[in-house]
């Protein structure tokens, strides 16, 4: 999926050497003309469902992109995951790793591929877009790792009573300021790869669940549209 300037304003490892960074003019918006995510692997109980035909079921995809208004210059990127949810009594745990491909472009036609930007994924400040019911003394609680294999950078936790009713709502973890970042290793083009974890816990008894708007289709089999995870991120400009 990718996206533009034009479209936007309508709305792992140890670096051991990163590019020149220039500080722009204050109020100059830093972003390319224009980029896009291509998911390029999935794994987990959350997401089995890689390489799938989407004109069969609803498939974990990218959905769409926003960004902060206040000046903050914070941009969002979302992902549906129709297979990651939760219950009490049921499936108290699910979970997914997912690795995006990052590619920037110089232009707004997404024709030819630029490296004048780096791109910084954040830590935290994740948005999560779902339908949830919980009684009192049910907890559910999203722990996300944005570098996997060294920890769970942000969370969101959720405690009952709290429901969403039928549609679903978006709520967003604190961000930190300045954000804690992971750029990529030099400008241009990159992977990044996160993992998001979903529990829910209760006392006995009790009822709760978190998952997302669902139909049924004309074969009489729901179809659950996914929990949607946004991650943050923003970009420096890279010097010649």
């Amino acid at each position: 999926m990718k996206y533009t300037v034009a479209a936007l304003l309508g709305l792992s490892g140890l670096v051991t050497a990163l590019p020149a960074i220039q500080d722009p003019p204050q109020g100059v918006r830093i972003l390319p003309p224009g980029w896009d995510f291509t998911i390029t692997s999935l794994n987990g109980p959350g997401c089995p469902d890689f390489g799938a035909d989407p004109d069969k079921q609803r498939t974990t995809r990218t959905t769409f992109g926003e960004n902060t208004m206040d000046g903050s210059e914070i941009y969002y990127w979302f992902i549906a995951y129709p297979h990651l949810r939760v219950e009490l009594g049921g499936k108290e745990h699910s979970w997914c790793e997912t690795e995006v491909k990052y590619t920037e472009y110089k232009d707004r036609n997404a024709g030819t591929k630029g490296a004048d930007y780096q791109f910084r994924l954040h830590k935290n400040g994740t948005s999560v877009i779902a339908t949830y019911d919980l009684e009192k003394g049910v907890k559910a609680t999203f722990k996300f790792a944005y570098d996997v294999g060294e920890g769970v950078t942000d969370t969101i936790v959720w405690k009952g009573p709290l429901a969403s009713g039928k549609y679903e709502l978006q709520d967003t973890s604190p961000v930190a300021l300045p954000p804690s970042l992971r750029p990529l290793p030099k400008c241009g083009s990159g992977t990044i790869k996160f993992r998001t974890d979903l529990y829910i816990s209760g006392d006995e008894g009790k009822k709760g669940f978190v998952a997302s708007e669902h139909s049924t289709d004309a074969e009489g089999k729901e179809q659950y549209y996914g929990i949607q995870q946004g991650f943050s991120y923003d970009w420096q400009k890279c010097s010649k």
